[in-house]
């Protein structure tokens, strides 16, 4: 189960009482807090909530918490949904939607110029050198347009701000009354001033320790290293004591992310680098469980619902073998309802705008392919848990799951591919700095015609590690973690300890069955008669948890791909574009079968108990089978540039400016600004047919090597899947003997 948080406080007030036989710390505790993020969420495997302090800046994490502690409720979800997300969004994309008016109206202008109705021409040198100035009424629509820019941008960002600081201030004032329960106790475990009332300890509190708190709840900033922050230890089942202060050994991912986390928390400018105070966040959790009793933490996030209300009838589905689809529905937890609610309100309001015709971008076609991407995911998913494994992992798990997925992993994954992209990009951009100065030495410069396509050729490679960067580390590394984490703060009954879900569901009715999982009739020996009734004794076979382990997964990422593919097919305002880009990421679920490989090794860890199966070894196979994916994809491009390298200085060339006049013209279509009866395209010009075949042959071999990586990817998860459901066999044969 997770480990037991002791926490030692010396406020230089009172002597420190631990039940932990360990030297004492001297140093001092100032109110912030007392690990970085970065250790949990790498070195110990059973975390879980520490990652719900990435998910939305911490704000649920933050909300658990504070129930918890002072029973005090957030907003109705409805009124944080409206507030914190629809009132910046709707800004947003208002603004989005006024920049894209104002785009469409030069473009179109553009394309008037260049392409006149009369059949004169063509002018491509309109395009990118508008002529709004000399029409008066489209100044002034531009002019109109731009002020209302300017204000929605304006009002966004004053509104993005309030929040973030009505935010930093309410964690605050939380961590305050954290603290000074803290110290509370403290002082109840000494036997001195039990009576001190906890209002006028936190007025104390806020004075002695204001700034260092402010400086861990602010919305970004740096926080003092640790040097005099306290030390807490982690103390395990097994009376084991862990300190999260000592260097721990792992493999390559471990050692690389230790390394990296160490320049944001204390080594970089002697400060732990703080954004939305999700280290305190993450700290407040920790401390809450030496706050509140055992039971009072088995609750779901936003509803705060306890685990007991709802698990013993879903547990008696599963043992009843129960395949009746409202009969599920019925058992699910209050927060798996709301998420159905609210998917099924949202997807209604998006269709009736899409009826509107209100945004010609987005019309009821759109809206088909919308149901089309959704469909694409429940379809898989329909046959991975429900038509396969629906007595193996819950309905309700699988609900949050694919939530989880959707939401937390998509946005974690594009902030901090944002943020990884900026680095892959300035050490291509320095390396082609480096070799420009080598090669302009070796290079006549006389020619650009010659010099240009000279210089690309010989440094081809630096395209094909830009891509190869972008497939394993911006893409695969990114996602397949974001993927992993996504699951991995997911807290259900079902991935509670045994014995802690027995303890939280002591005294529970059993219904008995005429039959138990395996299909037999006999009495099975775990369980065991409690009077008139049975009490249930929550124990699951170890297959059964591996199922629910890659099914779980597998929802994940399937909440994952989904919100992708929605993201990659509506980039294009064209609804044969999206089509193309929807059945093309149909083809291979990628995502899925990573997760499955994931799914592997977690078990390996988690099932087998192999202490060696650290993150980065649980990662990769995935990341070897994403990243090849990706960048043979994405390489393909890049060799059929440099073949054709010479076209980018072609000038005059007839199949250059035939090329220019095709594109200029495609997209002016697009926009409907042109008479389709005067203008068509033209050929390829004096462009020799053998190049499209050796560039058709090129991208033939790129779709053929990806292909090929998820063959393998499919042949090793059978492989490896069969031979742990072996392993599972023995380790679940060998438990039954000694209970019997």
């Amino acid at each position: 189960g997770p480990p037991r948080i002791v926490l030692r406080y010396d406020y230089n007030i009172i002597p420190v009482m631990s039940h932990i036989d360990a030297p004492s710390p001297t140093k001092r505790y100032r109110g912030g807090f007392s690990s970085s993020i970065c250790a949990s969420l790498f070195e110990d495997p059973h975390r879980r909530k520490d990652c719900c302090s990435l998910a939305c800046c911490g704000v649920l994490a933050g909300d658990r918490s504070r129930y918890l502690l002072t029973n005090q409720l957030p907003p109705p979800l409805w009124r944080r949904l409206l507030v914190y997300i629809a009132l910046p969004a709707g800004l947003y994309v208002a603004d989005r939607i006024v920049m894209r008016n104002i785009r469409e109206e030069v473009i179109v202008e553009e394309c008037h110029d260049a392409f006149p109705d009369d059949g004169s021409g063509p002018f491509l040198g309109a395009f990118n050198s508008s002529k709004i100035h000399d029409d008066q009424s489209l100044y002034q629509d531009v002019e109109n347009a731009s002020i209302a820019h300017v204000v929605l941008s304006f009002s966004f960002y004053l509104v993005t701000l309030f929040l973030l600081i009505r935010a930093a201030a309410n964690r605050f004032k939380f961590r305050n009354q954290v603290i000074a329960h803290l110290k509370q106790k403290s002082l109840e475990e000494s036997g001195l001033n039990e009576s001190d009332d906890i209002h006028t300890i936190i007025e104390a509190n806020a004075l002695l320790h204001k700034n260092d708190t402010r400086q861990a709840t602010k919305i970004c900033g740096f926080y003092r290293s640790p040097d005099d922050i306290i030390n807490h230890s982690v103390q395990s089942d097994d009376d084991n004591i862990l300190s999260t202060d000592e260097q721990n050994s792992g493999d390559l991912c471990t050692c690389l992310w230790s390394a990296l986390s160490k320049m944001f928390c204390g080594i970089c400018c002697g400060c732990w680098c703080q954004c939305f105070g999700m280290c305190a966040t993450a700290q407040e959790e920790r401390e809450i469980a030496a706050l509140v009793p055992q039971e009072k933490l088995l609750i779901d996030y936003i509803t705060f619902q306890p685990y007991k209300e709802y698990f013993h009838s879903q547990h008696l589905l599963r043992t009843e073998k129960n395949g009746n689809l409202i009969a599920h529905i019925r058992a699910l937890s209050a927060l798996s309802s709301q998420l159905m609610k609210m998917s099924i309100i949202f997807l209604a309001a998006l269709t009736l705008y899409a009826c509107t015709n209100i945004d010609h971008h987005f019309t009821l076609p759109n809206m088909v392919l919308v149901f089309a991407t959704l469909f694409q995911s429940f379809f898989i998913l329909y046959f991975v848990h429900w038509n396969w494994h629906r007595f193996d992992l819950s309905l309700d798990t699988v609900i949050k799951c694919f939530a989880s997925g959707f939401v937390f992993s998509t946005s974690t994954a594009i902030v901090v591919e944002i943020l990884v992209s900026f680095v892959v990009y300035f050490v291509t951009g320095l390396l082609g700095v480096i070799a420009l100065v080598f090669e302009v030495g070796n290079l006549d410069m006389s020619d650009p015609q010659t010099f240009i396509p000279a210089l690309i050729r010989e440094n081809a490679w630096l395209g094909v590690l830009a891509m190869f960067l972008n497939a394993f580390v911006v893409a695969a590394t990114t996602e397949e973690l974001s993927k992993y984490f996504g699951w991995f703060m997911v807290e259900t009954p079902e991935s509670l300890d045994e014995k802690d879900l027995n303890d939280m569901m002591e005294g529970a009715d059993y219904i008995p069955s005429d039959m138990d999982q395996t299909g037999s009739t006999e009495v099975d020996p775990l369980i065991s008669p409690n009077s008139r009734h049975s009490t249930v004794l929550y124990q699951r076979g170890l297959n059964s948890k591996g199922v629910g382990i890659t099914v779980g997964m597998v929802s994940t990422a399937l909440g994952f791909s989904c919100c992708e593919n929605l993201k990659y097919v509506f980039s294009s305002t064209d609804l044969s574009t999206e089509l193309i880009t929807l059945l093309a990421r149909s083809i291979f679920p990628v995502h899925a079968l990573a997760a499955a490989l994931q799914s592997i090794r977690v078990c390996q860890r988690d099932l087998e108990g192999d202490t060696n199966m650290g993150l980065g070894r649980v990662l990769i196979p995935a990341l070897l089978l994403h990243g090849c994916f990706d960048f043979f994809l994405m390489v393909a491009p890049v060799i059929i540039s440099v073949r054709h390298a010479g076209d980018i200085v072609g000038g005059g060339d007839d199949s250059t400016y035939i090329d220019r006049y095709n594109t200029y013209l495609g997209a002016c279509d697009t926009y409907n600004a042109v008479d389709d009866g005067i203008w068509k395209p033209k050929g390829k010009g004096n462009r020799n047919e053998n190049v499209d075949e050796v560039d058709t042959m090129i991208s033939g071999i790129s779709f053929g090597l990806s292909t090929l990586s998820v063959i393998i990817g499919c042949i090793y998860y059978f492989v490896q899947s069969r031979k742990q459901k072996q392993r599972l066999d023995l380790l679940e044969s060998d438990n039954r003997s000694n209970i019997i």
